[in-house]
């Protein structure tokens, strides 16, 4: 990576400063029981990958630091003015960075810059007409956790419990020991055997929800084992531009196969060029200061 942080920031800002603003979105899969979009991300400019891999560097800061805004402001004046921390500033920041970017560990590392494309690509998506997202949660803290991936939930106003939600399965395909297809079908396999203890493991005791949401929350594992209407499942992957599937998702419904509902699956993929390099482009924004 050659491009100072300061200089990415600068250009994300003048394209828009979401990494949606770096995107090409494609729906495919018409006719499909499973419809999929293809997001092709990163321009063939040298700022435009950088600028996205500052996008993600601070936006996983963001979350990581979480009220603590003594930590994110250490990190992120440093990381911009190129210089590094010392003392107990250093101390506090690594704290934050240690637990998924400081071991030598690329193939973790590419797998939750999968999960904040997601995420981030989820976010920033206009709303759709006739629902609005309630809850939408940054990836998990930890690089390796077994636990779901992704959960959106919609309300939909006139629909039968006035929500409906989404459980996402993310996957990373480097093409060295996967495909697209085989990492798609693994991926639909794991919300098929264990979306419903997926759903006894999301905690939501501490959190303020608006009353209606609060009920519909607390009967979402009853929803998904009765394979309710409410209840869906979707499969992110992320990949190489070079690997990118002219077809997919066209089998998914064999292999989750508890929920039959239309519009029960979903899919996406996200094309990157030389994903890993990327991934190790947004931990070096991320580390630059320590």
């Amino acid at each position: 990576m050659t491009v100072p942080a300061q200089q990415a920031m600068e250009h994300a800002l003048a394209a828009g400063g979401r990494l949606v603003d770096l995107t090409r979105r494609e729906p495919r899969g018409q006719g499909q029981v499973c419809r999929w979009e293809l997001v092709v991300t990163l321009g063939q400019e040298l700022e435009d990958r950088a600028a996205a891999a500052w996008i993600i560097a601070d936006e996983i800061m963001k979350a990581r630091t979480d009220l603590d805004d003594l930590g994110y402001r250490l990190w992120r004046e440093n990381v911009l003015a190129g210089t590094k921390l010392t003392g107990h500033d250093y101390e506090h920041v690594l704290l934050h960075a240690t637990p998924v970017f400081e071991a030598d560990n690329d193939n973790g590392v590419t797998g939750y810059v999968g999960e904040w494309l997601w995420y981030l690509l989820t976010r920033d998506l206009p709303p759709e007409p006739g629902r609005s997202v309630e809850v939408l949660d940054p990836p998990k803290s930890a690089v390796n956790d077994g636990g779901p991936d992704g959960l959106v939930i919609h309300r939909v106003p006139g629909s039968e419990l006035g929500f409906v939600f989404r459980l996402w399965e993310m996957k990373k395909v480097t093409g060295r020991t996967s495909t697209p297809a085989g990492t798609i079908r693994k991926a639909w396999k794991q919300i098929n055997t264990e979306g419903a203890r997926y759903m006894g493991q999301f905690s939501w005791g501490g959190r303020a929800l608006a009353p209606d949401l609060r009920m519909f929350v607390g009967s979402m594992p009853r929803q998904w084992v009765e394979r309710k209407e409410s209840g869906n499942g979707g499969v992110s992957i992320a990949l190489n531009a070079t690997d990118t599937p002219a077809t997919a998702f066209d089998i998914s419904h064999n292999h989750f196969t508890t929920h039959t509902h239309p519009g029960a699956l979903q899919g996406l993929v996200v094309a990157i060029d030389e994903l890993e390099n990327f991934a190790k482009d947004v931990r070096r924004y991320v580390w630059s200061a320590l």
